[in-house]
């Protein structure tokens, strides 16, 4: 455990030091050659998501204090690298135009990562006095992660709108505006690969719990035998 907070505090410095350096190149880059480069999206945007990735970094200890979530410093280690991953490669270093299946491989993540969170926040805000059923409480997850998702794609249609951004990506490289199926399979697929995301988390936390179900068992099992004298 000790290490793994020490990894955290490492990928902290690190990763908010990437996003001090990106925010300090781009406010160089804009104020030298006045032009934008960086593809449909202005320079400022980019500058706003390096804040951001900041300040997301902050927000676990500011739930930690108010004493709403505390999750595990492994699962804090995911959210770190899902944070570089997402905004400093993805946003930052252009690695959506890049690799084209960065995005789904992050919406991915981020299906998985929120499931966990959801399931943390659920049992210590809304289920504190009685533990719920297990299949009501990975339902329950399994919505609040799909409902953080749909958020996420109403931000980024407002932000598309508004500050004449691409993160839907209804613009091409060249820029020019799909149509169509096309301009919809960025936002469809965003959705099925966070459920996909999703869907491995549950598998994931049913298989251990079902495997501490059976060791618990086999405990109980040593402790009766135990107790009535018999070998094990």
């Amino acid at each position: 455990m000790k290490k793994l907070e020490a990894v955290r505090n490492y990928l902290e410095i690190a990763i908010s030091s990437c996003f001090i350096a990106s925010i300090l190149f781009y406010c160089s880059a804009h104020f030298f050659a006045q032009v934008s480069l960086y593809g449909n999206d202005p320079v400022w945007f980019f500058i706003v998501q390096a804040l951001s990735g900041i300040l997301a970094i902050l927000v676990p200890y500011r739930l930690r204090m108010q004493n709403k979530l505390n999750v595990s410093p492994l699962l804090y280690c995911f959210y770190l690298l899902f944070l570089f991953a997402s905004l400093f490669l993805g946003e930052l270093c252009h690695f959506y135009t890049l690799i084209p299946s960065w995005d789904m491989l992050l919406h991915f993540s981020s299906g998985f990562l929120l499931f966990f969170v959801s399931l943390e926040w659920l049992q210590k805000m809304v289920f504190q006095r009685r533990a719920p059923e297990p299949i009501a409480l990975l339902f329950l997850s399994l919505c609040v992660s799909l409902a953080i998702g749909g958020a996420w794609e109403i931000y980024e249609f407002m932000s598309d709108g508004i500050f004449h951004t691409n993160m839907q990506r209804f613009l091409s490289t060249s820029g020019e505006i799909l149509i169509g199926r096309e301009a919809l399979m960025d936002t469809m697929s965003d959705l099925i690969f966070g459920l996909l995301g999703t869907s491995l988390g549950i598998s994931c936390y049913v298989y251990e719990h079902k495997y501490k179900m059976r060791e618990d068992v086999q405990e109980l099992k040593a402790l009766d035998s135990f107790l009535e004298g018999e070998e094990f």
